[in-house]
């Protein structure tokens, strides 16, 4: 293999990464001149990875970008964060779940419009302390991430909801098709959080942020809703994992679509089609999870007042109409009541679990970058916490005080807490 020249960030790759990058592009026939490093987005985009865009000049002065998903080397961070299990699920997405998903579709025939569509993946390395995940750079296609500061829009959520629709109905067929391929993914996607509640200083730090969040606000009435929710998410979760693991309406779920983890193609501003990145918390759950995840996490309460509804219909809509491309119905796999029931059944659990992820939407840039180094040279929670809400700007409590009451506010209108 020729030597490939790198330049960039040279440090943020390890040499066995750098010639994994090298045998990746080998593999697809492209040589390459020199590979340029560099970082993409920023501090608060992502927690878990360092996230890098890869470009490879090629001998034919053509330009090959990629995006690199990779692990941190540092140790504390590494068990902070589960490093090792949720690179370890996104690569048995790509490599296992989203391929025979991929392949389905294709021989049922479904056109590239009725498919689950999802980055190309051009290689996993699952080496512990070398991990990197190399994927599409979506943006060649005019793919864009919206600012996590701004709630998605009406049209928005319902590009997402389409493809939300599109792989609960792959995973809905593929389940009834080959059942025994389908149960296989149980033991090869983890619970990140079921393991880190394992460890009774995370529990600590859990019941300490609810303290927190409840001093933050001014008013009786969100102090209540509040209370004994952050807290006791580890229970509400093992409960509703309990439930998923035993019920048939459990599918492949994206698990974590919060705004930095939507990719929108826009056309005069305007989202034509959503694409779910970052597949490091997939699990088998109910489908209800990732409508609850994403509509309480990166909408506002304004929204949800008007749409609300409207959303789960158009949902289960597209999930039928998703199933027809099988030869399926929703009636039949995924009842509508059956949809209402679970969006009762875990609303608890997604409303504590928007409000510690609120924590770190709120987070300014300078911030963001302040909790990770944090993160990496701190090993215990109780430090983590106090580095979470501890001296915010006025305008950063103000957002986070506001993400709450409109949280609240959305849950008692929908009748899921009183």
């Amino acid at each position: 293999m020729a030597e490939v020249t790198f330049e960039g960030e040279l440090e943020s790759l390890t040499p066995l990464q750098k010639e994994f990058v090298s045998e990746v592009l080998q593999n697809r026939g492209l040589k390459a001149n020199r590979v340029i490093i560099e970082t993409l987005g920023q501090a608060g985009d992502n927690y878990v990875a360092n996230v890098k865009k890869i470009t490879a000049e090629l001998e034919n002065a053509e330009l090959f970008t990629m995006v690199a998903k990779v692990a941190p080397t540092n140790t504390i961070l590494r068990a902070t964060m589960g490093t090792a299990m949720v690179f370890g699920n996104e690569c048995a997405m790509y490599n296992e779940i989203l391929a025979r998903f991929r392949d389905l579709q294709y021989e049922t025939g479904l056109t590239e419009e009725e498919s689950f569509r999802f980055p190309e993946c051009y290689g996993t390395l699952s080496e512990p302390m070398n991990e990197i995940i190399l994927l599409e750079d979506l943006k060649q296609s005019n793919y864009v991430m919206m600012d996590r500061f701004t709630p998605l829009t009406n049209d928005s959520v319902k590009e997402v909801l389409k493809s939300f629709a599109k792989l609960h109905a792959v995973s809905f067929a593929l389940k009834k098709k080959d059942p025994d391929t389908f149960e296989s993914y149980h033991g090869k996607l983890q619970d990140l959080f079921s393991v880190l509640s394992a460890n009774p200083e995370f529990r600590a730090f859990l019941t300490g942020i609810e303290m927190d969040m409840i001093s933050t606000l001014d008013s009786d009435s969100y102090k209540k809703a509040v209370k004994n929710s952050v807290s006791k998410l580890p229970e509400q979760t093992a409960k509703t994992l309990k439930f998923d693991r035993n019920s048939r309406y459990s599918v492949v779920t994206h698990g974590d679509s919060w705004t930095n983890n939507l990719m929108f193609r826009l056309e005069d501003n305007n989202p034509v089609h959503a694409i779910l990145i970052d597949y490091q918390i997939s699990k088998i759950a109910s489908p209800a999870c990732d409508l609850l995840y994403m509509i309480f996490s990166s909408t506002d309460h304004s929204t949800r007042h008007q749409h609300f509804y409207e959303w789960i219909d158009f949902y289960h809509s597209e999930l039928d109409s998703s199933l027809s491309n099988f030869g399926l119905k929703a009636n039949h796999l995924y009842p509508r009541d059956q949809l209402d029931a679970d969006l009762r059944r875990y609303s608890r659990a997604y409303f504590s679990s928007s409000i510690l992820l609120f924590t770190v939407l709120i987070r300014k840039t300078e911030d963001a970058a302040k909790i990770k180094e944090s993160m990496e040279l701190n090993a215990n929670f109780k430090k983590s916490r106090a580095d979470m809400l501890g001296a915010l700007d006025p305008e950063t409590l103000a957002l986070f005080k506001n993400k709450i009451e409109g949280l609240v506010e959305s849950y008692r209108e929908f009748g899921y807490i009183e």
